[in-house]
């Protein structure tokens, strides 16, 4: 019995016309009917052939109207099984459980326990493979499934299981409450949120089976590379520092080595051991590259028992130097100290200026540097060739007029660097606007007035996650713990609020906190390094006796590499190209940002690049102009294979290329789900319970039986009826027209 009945229409007239034609032939019927009864004609056939006609009538007017018959009935159905199996790479681990991956050896079981084929047997169970997402499979293609995926995310692969069975329902096949899922994982999920809330909101319970885990614990042993910190751009044969983050189980104590390599040629190594219960650990790389282009350097952990997948990252090395402006006005220890570090690395080529009293400079510069000078700079024209400006004890009110607006111009809007060294002057930097709203500290009136020593010097948390205090063996806690005192200090009132405080006096302190020892933050496009001491050498003359750098010459080397600016001064026409990430998954979207700066105004000028993939293939990049920023363009692109993409740009302008650039950004398949090896039991079993689920026993078949043996549930189905588009009526028509012309045949009627 229907438990609802309705009819709906979708006539193919207008249902006003349609009654018109109904009147209509209606009107003839008793017209014809009349012209019957005055021939004489028998009253009952007279009687029939007006039934007969009425039906006809009544039948094409539904033919006119189209009626749809709809009802429901409540039938027994089975809720959805929905199975899936986990296809990311860490089912292919290979172990003594499972000597072909884990995933072909939880099938295996499924196939001898007779589950799949219980399974496969009944209706409303639909198959599918995921990692990051689900698809769907059939039973047949299981055998063929390849572990590759390089994530895995259980709530993401539910919700697109659970919206490929609705799809596949309507309104007259209604989702079957009380579903199953069939979890086949090893318990590692990297989705952002969790599978039980998917698992509520849907109303599904999760049965999960875990592959079969490995005695011992001798496959649990490894180290991975989590992480890779370098810099895009190195100077050629300049000392150029990576930072790697490993991480190790089982293997404390065990000396391991992180090499680096270009292409196959090994060019850097760094003995490291994970010290007892230390899990994660950075280990710097030092090297001077020696040739000049994009390279692809690779980092490898040899000495583990399992070598973990390399990670491989790309460094444009330059052959411009960075160009380094000094203004210093007297002949402190700590210029000269400073002078030796630039003139001993090969990334830097240093211009001087010191003070002979009122306006007059002695000039000292490198005889290879790019940006020649004659005099003092003037203008923003000539010092635009410097990439780096360092303040020492100078005095703004013996410089140009406007010289400090112009430096303020030049970090903001060109990106370059400024360095600003304490002493006696800071009085004067502070009083002008310019200068101060530069500077990462708040300045006071007794800055100017050093407090004398020795004074204790601790670098901050922050500082030691910076790269200004990397350390080279990779622990910058113990590295920096023992540095030497310096002589004074002119101490800022407190650091401004976007600012970092990368070290401090250990025992000073004013109504802020610790006094100030250095501290940075970014200025518009440019960076801002203060200095409140002048006697930094003290980490040069009083540093331990070892063979390698001092710490006066690591920090002034790691703190100039970090305040290079990516954009090294160019000719009348620069192209600037970045990505706005250096490192990209695949699939996720690359936005390249272009920018052209001009000594004059460039006329109808347009950016074009190629973009060409790990494979040697080359696709067009179309960058198109932001009308809010002048000169600058924007293009984007979704790479979909992981390896070194690079991307060649030129700016043309009347037909003329007058600036290129060459640049190139990493995609790495994620190598989390290769971290740990371990089967993640617990995980399972956790989602299991929290969704009314089962953590599936191999050994235990009561913790299956309600996952093969579901019992039907009753379903309430639509059913609808179409008598037009089943020709019924069409047909019923027929049959009555033909009746009544037999009828007027047989009996002879006119």
């Amino acid at each position: 019995m229907p438990a609802a009945f309705t009819i709906s229409w979708m006539p193919v007239l207008p249902v006003w016309l349609v009654a018109i034609f109904t009147v209509a032939l209606l009107a003839l019927l008793v017209h014809g009917s009349l012209l019957l009864a005055e021939k004489r004609l028998p009253r009952r056939w007279i009687v029939g052939l007006g039934a007969l006609r009425v039906a006809i009538v009544a039948v094409f007017a539904l033919c006119l109207l189209q009626p749809i018959v709809a009802f429901r009935r409540t039938v027994h159905e089975g809720p959805p099984v929905l199975v899936l199996f986990d296809t990311s790479k860490s089912m292919g681990l290979k172990d003594s459980a499972a000597p072909n991956g884990r995933l072909p050896e939880a099938m295996q079981w499924l196939g001898k326990s007779g589950l799949q084929d219980k399974l496969a047997g009944r209706p409303n169970v639909l198959w599918f493979a995921f990692d990051g997402h689900a698809r769907a499979v059939t039973t047949a293609d299981l055998p063929a499934l390849t572990m590759s995926g390089t994530t895995t995310r259980y709530a993401e692969s539910l919700a697109d299981a659970w919206e490929h069975y609705r799809q596949q329902r309507s309104e007259s096949a209604p989702l079957v409450p009380g579903g199953r899922v069939l979890l086949v994982s090893d318990g590692h999920d990297f989705g952002a949120r969790a599978v039980t809330d998917v698992a509520r909101e849907l109303g599904l319970a999760v049965d999960t089976l875990a592959p079969a885990a490995a005695t011992g614990g001798a496959a649990a042993a490894h180290v991975s590379i989590a992480q890779v910190q370098a810099p895009r751009s190195v100077s050629l044969g300049a000392e150029s520092r990576f930072s790697v983050a490993l991480r190790q189980e089982g293997l404390a104590g065990r000396a391991l080595t992180l090499n680096l390599k270009d292409g196959e040629k090994l060019v850097a190594t760094q003995p490291f051991t994970f010290a007892a219960g230390q899990t994660e650990r950075f280990v710097t790389l030092s090297f001077q590259p020696a040739e000049v282009g994009l390279k692809e350097y690779a980092v490898e952990v040899a000495g583990a028992p399992t070598a973990p997948v390399g990670r491989k990252f790309s460094v444009q090395v330059l052959g411009a130097r960075n160009e380094v402006l000094f203004l210093e006005d007297n002949w402190r220890w700590e210029f000269k100290f400073l002078r030796r570090i630039f003139e001993d690395d090969p990334g830097f080529t240093l211009t001087a200026f010191l003070s002979r009293g009122e306006s007059a400079f002695v000039q000292l510069a490198e005889p290879d540097r790019r940006t020649k000078v004659t005099g003092f700079p003037q203008s923003r024209a000539e010092l635009a060739g410097f990439d780096t400006l360092v303040l020492g004890g100078a005095d703004p009110r013996r410089w140009p007029r406007g010289f400090a607006n112009v430096l303020q111009q030049l970090v903001e809007e060109d990106g370059k660097s400024l360095i600003v060294i304490g002493g006696p002057n800071l009085a004067q930097m502070a009083a002008h606007p310019a200068l101060a709203a530069l500077l990462p500290v708040q300045l006071s009136p007794e800055s100017a007035a050093p407090v004398p020593g020795p004074v204790a010097v601790r670098v901050t948390a922050e500082g030691l996650a910076s790269p200004f205090f990397a350390a080279p063996g990779g622990a910058p806690e113990a590295y920096w713990a023992a540095l030497a005192p310096v002589d004074q200090i002119y101490p800022p009132l407190r650091k401004k609020p976007a600012a970092t405080a990368l070290a401090e006096a250990a025992k000073l302190a004013n109504p802020y906190g610790n006094l100030i020892l250095m501290a940075e933050h970014t200025v518009g496009r440019g960076r801002v390094l203060f200095i409140a001491t002048d006697t930094l050498w003290k980490w040069q003359m009083f540093a331990a006796a070892t063979e390698g750098p001092t710490p006066f010459q690591v920090f002034w080397q790691q703190s100039l590499r970090a305040l290079a600016p990516l954009r090294l001064s160019g000719g009348n026409v620069n192209l600037h190209l970045e990505p706005d990430r250096s490192r990209y998954e695949p699939g996720q979207t690359v936005v390249l940002r272009a920018e052209v700066r001009a000594a004059s105004p460039l006329p109808k000028a347009r950016v074009q690049a190629r973009v060409t993939l790990p494979d040697g293939q080359q696709l067009p990049l179309d960058f198109a102009p932001n009308a809010a920023e002048p000169g600058t363009y924007t293009a984007r692109f979704a790479p979909t294979a992981p390896g070194q993409h690079k991307v060649a740009a030129s700016v043309a302008a009347e037909g003329k290329v007058v600036a290129d650039t060459l640049i190139a950004f990493d995609v790495e398949a994620s190598n989390a789900e290769l971290d740990n090896p371990r089967i993640n039991e617990a995980a399972l079993r956790r989602i299991a319970h929290d969704t009314g689920g089962n953590y599936l026993n191999r050994a235990d078949p009561a913790t299956w039986r309600a996952l093969a043996n579901l019992e039907k549930v009753p379903v309430a189905r639509v059913e609808t009826v179409d008598p037009w588009n089943r020709f019924v009526l069409l047909i019923l028509l027929a049959v009555l027209m033909g009746a009544d012309w037999l009828v007027r045949l047989l009996r002879g009627f006119a």
